[in-house]
């Protein structure tokens, strides 16, 4: 049997600008903080409750509080649905996982390092159950490695395995990539934005999209 995982953000849904413009608006609304132009790949753990540990370390020399941390989520995820029109599959994702989903031989998760109700805010708009899957978030742990770690977890329990054949990870960011070479995984690169920032860091299987189904059957099978 194999494991299927996909993140969201940039990977199913084009929802990264959406997303980055309702991240930085939320810090400077609940606490004036400036983050328009931060470059993310400075931060260590780049997850929403990662971002927020590390701005609250950064401007306040301390972690955030449980209620400050619930503050920005909500704001957070106020601001996103005012603006969820915006959010839209990346071409053929959804009929790509439907596709796979059905086939005996894959288990199929996601893994994202955005908050579970942002996440499932977006892929209820673009007509994706996340009930229906393995699924966890920034929800369960600020680093994106362990996320996809729980996700391989609940995974191997739920087939009642000890291992997988081979486990996939389809991500857009060379987050994703980091995380995917710290757990010995195979890593399917998305580039529907076409900025080569993959292909720069040695990618060698990127799609733009998943309109190439058999392409991708190819690498997974």
């Amino acid at each position: 049997m194999k494991l299927i995982i996909f993140d969201i953000d940039g990977t199913i849904i084009d929802s990264v600008n959406t997303d980055d413009d309702c991240f930085i608006e939320t810090f400077y609304n609940l606490h004036q903080i400036d983050l328009t132009n931060v470059d993310w790949t400075n931060f260590k753990n780049i997850t929403d409750i990662g971002l927020t540990i590390e701005i609250f370390q950064k401007y306040y020399n301390r972690l955030p509080s449980t209620k400050e941390i619930e503050l920005i989520k909500n704001h957070f995820f106020e601001l996103l649905n005012n603006r969820k029109e915006e959010f839209t599959e990346i071409k053929d994702s959804l009929s790509f996982i439907n596709y796979i989903s059905k086939i005996p031989d894959f288990q199929i998760g996601f893994a994202t390092g955005g908050w579970k109700e942002t996440a499932e805010l977006k892929c209820n708009y673009v007509g994706l159950d996340l009930d229906e899957f393995i699924f966890k978030s920034s929800n369960y742990h600020f680093n994106r490695a362990k996320i996809i770690e729980r996700v391989i977890d609940e995974a191997l329990t739920k087939n009642n395995i000890n291992q997988f054949e081979t486990i996939f990870y389809f991500g857009d960011g060379i987050w994703d990539l980091k995380a995917t070479e710290e757990l010995d995984i195979e890593f399917i690169g998305v580039d529907f934005k076409k900025n080569n920032k993959l292909k720069k860091a040695g990618v060698k299987r990127i799609i733009e999209n998943y309109e190439t189904q058999s392409k991708i059957m190819n690498w997974i099978i």
